[in-house]
């Protein structure tokens, strides 16, 4: 059941991406170990936010964000978009800002696949190979609004 959940989730990923044609992926970890898995990848699939109504969310937001590009051409999605608070403190109902209130980051945690050379392939008419290793990253999605921690001292 883990293996199907782990190719599940593999095939998820990668569908979401925007590719033309087929991909050799060599999988690593779990009973997949040295195996290589074809993938064909649905360039159809919108990988990416619909800036619109993300944009909206974020400027009717009592803590606003905008959003960053973050790309990395040895990283599959090779574009991630970040969050970034606007403000250190959160909106009132007027637009003044706050500093009772902190405006902090949502993170969330992504799969990605990353491109590596392969160490054991020898090269065939000069062209590069590369295995596709399966990773995360933390990434800022949203800003939200909360109190202030404050730690008593004895």
């Amino acid at each position: 059941m883990l293996l199907v959940m782990r190719v599940l989730l593999l095939l998820g990923l990668v569908s979401l991406l925007n590719a033309r044609r087929s991909r050799t992926v060599s999988v690593q970890g779990g009973g997949l170990r040295g195996r290589a898995v074809r993938l064909v990848l649905d360039h159809s699939v919108k990988s990416y936010l619909y800036i619109q109504s993300a944009s909206s969310l974020a400027n009717t937001s009592l803590s606003p964000w905008t959003y960053t590009n973050s790309i990395d051409l040895s990283r599959f999605p090779e574009r991630i978009s970040q969050a970034k608070c606007q403000t250190s403190g959160c909106l009132g109902l007027q637009g003044n800002e706050d500093l009772t209130l902190q405006a902090k980051p949502i993170k969330y945690q992504v799969l990605v696949l990353r491109r590596v050379p392969r160490k054991t392939a020898a090269k065939k008419r000069g062209k590069k190979k590369y295995d596709y290793v399966l990773g995360t990253e933390v990434i800022t999605v949203g800003c939200t609004c909360v109190r202030p921690g404050v730690v008593p001292q004895q």
